[in-house]
C-alpha cells in the first residue's frame, strides 16, 4: 500500500551558506507521528537506518511552496544531498535564483517551517500494551520532497505539513460536487479540509438565498473524513438503487447512481490506495481484501434491504406476545405481583396495617442462530444489486418464519399443553383454569366459555378476580373460514340472532398450528396489558443482525446472519386452549 504522507522537518539558519545558496535541514526523525486512519488513531514512526530509507528521489528532487506539485513556479530548489544516521535524516538544500525573496526570508529566520513528503512501501503494525494505540513503523519508505511551509495543518501538535494527501483530495472532491465548486481549482488553491468545507458551506448558503441553520451543517461538512459517515452515506445509495421509492439522504447524493465496482475504487482512494491501470475485477478484489470498508459497506446495505423486509412481513403468532430485551444470556426471571391486599380503612390514629403481595417466576434465556451467505465476486463486478436484495429478504424471511415457528412449538409444546410452569403444571391445565374440558369446535357457547375463562381468572392470592378480556382468536389455517364467520358483523332480524362476538376479537391465523393440530384453537389477551407469552432479543441487537467479511470460502463477500433471540411462557392467566372437534 504506497500512501504519500507529510510530516514536518525542521530548518538550521545556522548552516546558511549565501555563496552557494544552501542550506542544511533535518528532513525526518523517528519520533512518532499521530495519525489517523479509517480503523482509528495510531503513532507512525519512521525507521531512520540506511536499510530503511530510500534516498534515491529525494537527492536531486525539488523543493517546493506548500507541497504544491502541479506548477513548475512552485519550484523554490534542489535538494543536493541527502543522508540518514539511524535517528534522523538531514538534507543540504539550494535555492533557485528565482526564489532570492523565499531565501532571504528563510535566512533572516522569518520562514521556519518545513514538511517533508514521502510515500511508505512496507510497513510493521503493532499495538501499545500500555496505551492500546496501534503504532505503525515504515520499515522501507522513500522521502520524495521537501516542502517550505506557512503553517503545519495540525496546529496544535506541530509536526505535520500542509500537503494535501489522496484522502483529502477526494474529501475534497466529494464536498465540492455537493456544493456544485469545481474541486479541481479547490484542490489547485491546496486548501485544507476545513477551507473547503467553508467555502462548500458559504456556496450553498447564498443559492438557498435564505440563512441556513447552524444546526444542519453536518449534513455538508461533518463526516467527510468518518469512515462510518461515508460508508452509511454509500449505503444509502446503493439502496436507493434496489428501492427506487426511497429518497436518499444529502451525503448520499453524489454516490447515487454509480455502481458498486467506482464505489470500490472510491473507497480505496479515500484509503489511499494505488487503482491507477486496475481492472473492475482487480479494483474489487483489493477493495474486499486491502481495507474492512468495502465488505462492511455491502453488509450495510444488505441490513436496510433486511430491515426493510422484516417490517413489511412481521410474523402473525407475535401479536399475542410481548417484546422485550435482555441484556445477557443469563435466565431472564420474570416476577409477576399478585393483587396488592384489599385496601383498609385508616384508623383514627393514622395507622396503615401492612399486607402481603404473592410473587410468581418463570424464566428463559436468549440463544444465539445464524447462518452464513456469499455473495461471490462476479455479482459484485456485474453490479448485479439483485444479489443483495435476495438475500435481504431471504434472511427476513428465514428469521421471520424461525422466530414464528419457535413461538408456536413453545405454545403447542407437550402434546398441545404448553411448557411446564413453575408450579410444575402446563401452560394449558385444568388446574389453571384455561384449557376445555372437552374439545369444542369454534361456537357461541365455546367461545363464550373461553372468554368467561379469561374474566374469572384470580390473582396469584387466588381471590382477586383479574377481569382480563379476551382480544385475539388465535386459528390454525384449516380454521379460518370458520373463524371468520363467527367474528363477522351481521344484522339480524332478531335480537336472539346478534352474534356477541362481531368486533371483540381479532382473528389470527398461523399455518405453523396446522402441523401440530388442524382443530385447536386459542383465545387470548392483549399482551400490553397482560402478557402471558413474551419473546426477547439481546439489547442493542434487535432482530436478526447482518456482518459481513471477504469471503474464503467463497470468492466475495460472505455475509452472515445471527439472532440472539428466546421466549417463554410468563403467565397462564392471559391465555385459554380449546382442543377443538
Amino acid at each position: 500500500m504506497n500512501e504519500f504522507k507529510i510530516r514536518s522537518a525542521a530548518l538550521e539558519p545556522s548552516t546558511f551558506d549565501a555563496e552557494n545558496r544552501t542550506v542544511s535541514v533535518v528532513f525526518a526523525s523517528n519520533a512518532p507521528v499521530r495519525r489517523t486512519d479509517l480503523d482509528g488513531a495510531y503513532q507512525e514512526r519512521l525507521d531512520m537506518t540506511q536499510a530503511a530509507v530510500d534516498l534515491s528521489e529525494l537527492i536531486g528532487g525539488p523543493v517546493l511552496n506548500s507541497h504544491n506539485r502541479s506548477d513548475v513556479n512552485a519550484v523554490l530548489g534542489v535538494v543536493e544531498s541527502a543522508q540518514v544516521d539511524g535517528e534522523r535524516g538531514t538534507a543540504t538544500i539550494r535555492f533557485s535564483e528565482r526564489a532570492t525573496a523565499v531565501m532571504n526570508d528563510v535566512r533572516q529566520g522569518i520562514l521556519r517551517k518545513l514538511s517533508v513528503g514521502y510515500v511508505i512501501n512496507q510497513r510493521r503494525a503493532e499495538k501499545d500494551s500500555t496505551k492500546g494505540m496501534r503504532t505503525i513503523t515504515a520499515t522501507r519508505w522513500t522521502p520524495k520532497e521537501i516542502s517550505f511551509v506557512a503553517i503545519p495543518a495540525d496546529s496544535a501538535a506541530k509536526v505535520r505539513g500542509e500537503m494535501m494527501d489522496h484522502t483529502n483530495e477526494n474529501e475534497i472532491r466529494v464536498i465540492a460536487q455537493i456544493a456544485g465548486l469545481q474541486a479541481d481549482d479547490m484542490i489547485a488553491r491546496n486548501l485544507t479540509l476545513d477551507q473547503a468545507r467553508a467555502e462548500a458551506f458559504e456556496a450553498i448558503k447564498r443559492r438557498s438565498g435564505s440563512p441556513i441553520r447552524t444546526a444542519q451543517p453536518i449534513s455538508l461538512a461533518a463526516g467527510y473524513d468518518d469512515p462510518v459517515f461515508l460508508r452509511t452515506a454509500m449505503a444509502d445509495a446503493i439502496y436507493t438503487r434496489i428501492n427506487p421509492v426511497h429518497k436518499p439522504g444529502d451525503a448520499a447524493r453524489p454516490f447515487v447512481g454509480r455502481s458498486m465496482v467506482r464505489l470500490a475504487e472510491e473507497v480505496l482512494r479515500l484509503r489511499g490506495i494505488e487503482i491507477i491501470g486496475l481492472s473492475d475485477g482487480a479494483i474489487v478484489d483489493r477493495a474486499l481484501h486491502s481495507t474492512s470498508d468495502f465488505p462492511l459497506l455491502l453488509g450495510d446495505v444488505a441490513n436496510m434491504v433486511l430491515q426493510e423486509q422484516m417490517s413489511a412481513a412481521p410474523a402473525a403468532i407475535k401479536q399475542i406476545c410481548r417484546q422485550t430485551t435482555i441484556p445477557d444470556f443469563r435466565n431472564r426471571y420474570s416476577i409477576q405481583l399478585g393483587q396488592a391486599p384489599t385496601l383498609m380503612k385508616v384508623n383514627e390514629n393514622g395507622e396503615f396495617k401492612s399486607g402481603t403481595i404473592a410473587e410468581g417466576r418463570e424464566s428463559y434465556k436468549l440463544d444465539t442462530y445464524g447462518r452464513i451467505f456469499g455473495v461471490n465476486r462476479q455479482a459484485i463486478v456485474n453490479d448485479n444489486l439483485s444479489a443483495f436484495s435476495d438475500i435481504g429478504r431471504l434472511f427476513a424471511s428465514a428469521s421471520a418464519q424461525f422466530e414464528a415457528q419457535f413461538l408456536v412449538d413453545l405454545i403447542t409444546g407437550n402434546n398441545g399443553v404448553g411448557p411446564v410452569m413453575s408450579d410444575n403444571k402446563k401452560l394449558f391445565d385444568a388446574a389453571h383454569s384455561n384449557l376445555a374440558a372437552s374439545g369444542g369446535a369454534i361456537s357461541d357457547t365455546t367461545l363464550a366459555a373461553a372468554r368467561l375463562a379469561l374474566r374469572s381468572q384470580k390473582g396469584l392470592d387466588g381471590k382477586t378476580p383479574l377481569d382480563i378480556a379476551a382480544k385475539f382468536l388465535v386459528v390454525p389455517a384449516a380454521l379460518e373460514s370458520t373463524a371468520e364467520k363467527y367474528l363477522a358483523s351481521i344484522y339480524p332480524a332478531q335480537a336472539a340472532n346478534v352474534n356477541p362476538f362481531a368486533g371483540k376479537l381479532t382473528l389470527v391465523v398461523d399455518p405453523r398450528l396446522d402441523a401440530k393440530s388442524a382443530t385447536r384453537w386459542y383465545v387470548a389477551a392483549d399482551p400490553v396489558l397482560f402478557p402471558s407469552i413474551e419473546y426477547a432479543y439481546l439489547a442493542g441487537n434487535e432482530g436478526v443482525q447482518v456482518e459481513t467479511r471477504a469471503g474464503f470460502e467463497v470468492d466475495g463477500v460472505q455475509i452472515r446472519a445471527r439472532l440472539d433471540f428466546g421466549a417463554g411462557a410468563l403467565d397462564f392467566r392471559g391465555v385459554y386452549a380449546n382442543p377443538g372437534a
